[in-house]
């Protein structure tokens, strides 16, 4: 039994098969999904379904349970990363192939210079220019050996990038400036290699026969689910809190040429994800009033007084951040996802949300409470908000402005 605290966490995920290949700070803990799963009776022909799949935590946990697991992750770098944690017969037969490519692309360096120009300077900040060389050596070699759409080769080799980082995550963002130790590629590739083909021993040979499969699209729209096909969701939404996942991930967006440049990145990143960061605005700044129409109007007086104090307050701001202008996009795409989740789920299937609420330019936004209101307006019921977690402490600063009453994590739950 972790402690209550742990659980919207990742701090746990290191100490469990699968989930330990790659981790986000962002992540839930494998514990809370058990929990959830535990509360209600599964059996092989349940289905788990994660709208908000990230790093894939419930479907691996869902697949290590057997039960068939669903995923919808638009991120392109987290999409790779949770097909490649879902059960699959080929990995342990891939695995030396993986491995032996990666060594010899590593043994071949290539040079940064053939990289677009932002990918290049912002690269050449994070690793020396002979490590940076070796690694490219690795994604070439991938290329050549027909690998570069293995999944799992594109998670060995993220994970091998990060350990090879020389800069510091700093909370959420790549800190340029700063230092940390590193890995050599070889190492950081054979470490990984060896904890792969331990878990996959480890958890049987059940695994690679439990389906499972993630879906490259918003949950918006999950047409690929049939009506009441689903026992159980678990999963955790963007916050509303100006975080942004496309930046977080800058370095494997252009270490692998998904994107090479700030404006792609919006396009082809923060624009399919779930509006909660001032960067992602663009083609919702002129579409409010639509946003308002499809959030619940039982809430329309709490958002319209939080967009006006939020617009009121951005006016004595140096960064005159458009915060006000996030809020009835965010919970309108989230009405939509939640919409989209009652009509898949089973009657009586519960749903799970780990949601935090937050403090923009220091004013408190309920998201957890909100998000509690809107399921019991589409038609769900025994709708629970419960507090988990208090959250924020180490992001007080003098110039950030916090919530008075504090900050936390909840647990979000009702009944389809």
């Amino acid at each position: 039994m972790v402690p209550a605290a742990s659980l919207p966490t990742n701090a746990t995920a290191k100490q469990h098969p699968i989930h330990r290949w790659f981790n986000f700070i962002a992540g839930f803990s494998p514990e809370f999904v058990y929990q959830c799963c535990q509360s209600v009776s599964l059996g092989p022909e349940s289905v788990l379904l994660d709208p908000f799949a990230g790093c894939a935590t419930a479907p691996v946990v869902a697949c290590q349970l057997g039960i068939t697991a669903v995923g919808f992750e638009p991120h392109p770098v987290f999409l790779r990363i949770a097909r490649a944690k879902l059960p699959s017969p080929h990995w342990i037969a891939d695995l030396p192939r993986i491995e032996a490519a990666l060594l010899e692309g590593f043994a071949h360096p290539a040079d940064p210079c053939t990289l677009p120009p932002a990918p290049a300077a912002f690269l050449g900040k994070l690793f020396p220019d002979s490590v940076l060389r070796v690694l490219l050596g690795g994604r070439r070699a991938l290329d050549d050996h027909r690998l570069s759409d293995n999944d799992l080769a594109f998670l060995i080799l993220s994970c091998a990038l990060e350990q090879c980082c020389h800069s510091q995550t700093d909370g959420i963002y790549k800190a340029l400036t700063t230092h940390k130790a590193s890995a050599l590629p070889p190492d950081a590739c054979a470490e990984l290699v060896a904890r792969v083909r331990a878990d996959l021993l480890a958890v049987g040979p059940a695994y690679p026969g439990i389906r499972a499969r993630m879906f490259p699209d918003s949950s918006e729209s999950m047409h690929a689910l049939g009506d009441a096909s689903v026992s159980i969701v678990v999963t955790s939404p963007p916050y509303l809190d100006n975080f942004d996942y496309a930046e977080m991930t800058r370095m494997y967006l252009y270490f692998w040429g998904i994107a090479n440049s700030w404006q792609e990145i919006t396009e082809k990143v923060r624009a399919t994800l779930v509006t909660n960061t001032t960067t992602a605005l663009a083609g919702h700044r002129h579409g409010q009033e639509q946003h308002r129409d499809a959030v619940p109007s039982v809430l329309h007086p709490q958002l319209d007084s939080l967009v006006a104090v939020l617009a009121e307050r951005r006016k004595t701001k140096a960064g005159k951040k458009d915060y006000h202008l996030l809020v009835y996009p965010y919970f309108a795409q989230m009405t939509r996802v939640l919409r989209e989740c009652s009509r898949v789920m089973r009657p009586g299937a519960p749903i799970h949300i780990m949601v935090a609420d937050s403090a923009l330019y220091g004013v408190h936004v309920a998201s957890p409470q909100f998000l509690a209101r809107i399921l019991s307006e589409i038609g769900f019921r025994s709708t629970a908000v419960a507090f988990v977690r208090g959250r924020g402490h180490r992001w007080a600063l003098a110039k950030r402005a916090g919530s008075p009453t504090g900050l936390a994590e909840f647990h979000v739950c009702a009944l389809r």
